[in-house]
């Protein structure tokens, strides 16, 4: 159980440091309540990653890490924006966006690249 965390855990940093850098923006500490946000652009970006060959490509987010998305977003007055980085092999992987919701189904997304 716990390599298979492991392993999820280092395809999320994967697909956050790809956002980063087509973002040219910082990632956020672990536990932040979002994986990107640019101040400036007055945008927070949730990037969830995951493997093409799932079976169901969707995504959820839990009631708790939902409010606390909401409250910080209201805060600091930004745009949420939900970024998924599907992953078909090393060489290849598709990016999707949509305004943060707490859950959608890739195909119901815009997809990037």
């Amino acid at each position: 159980m716990a390599a298979y965390q492991t392993k999820r855990h280092r395809l999320g940093r994967t697909g956050e440091r790809i956002i980063s850098k087509l973002l040219n923006c910082k990632r956020t500490s672990h536990k932040a309540p979002f994986d990107i946000v640019d101040f400036q652009a007055r945008i927070a970006y949730e990037v969830k990653t995951m493997s093409g060959l799932s079976r169901d490509l969707k995504i959820h987010i839990s009631d708790k890490s939902m409010t606390n998305k909401l409250k910080f977003a209201r805060d600091y007055g930004l745009e949420m924006v939900l970024i998924a980085v599907v992953v078909y092999s090393p060489k290849k992987a598709k990016v999707y966006q949509s305004k943060l919701s707490q859950s959608i189904r890739i195909n119901q997304m815009e997809e990037l690249s």
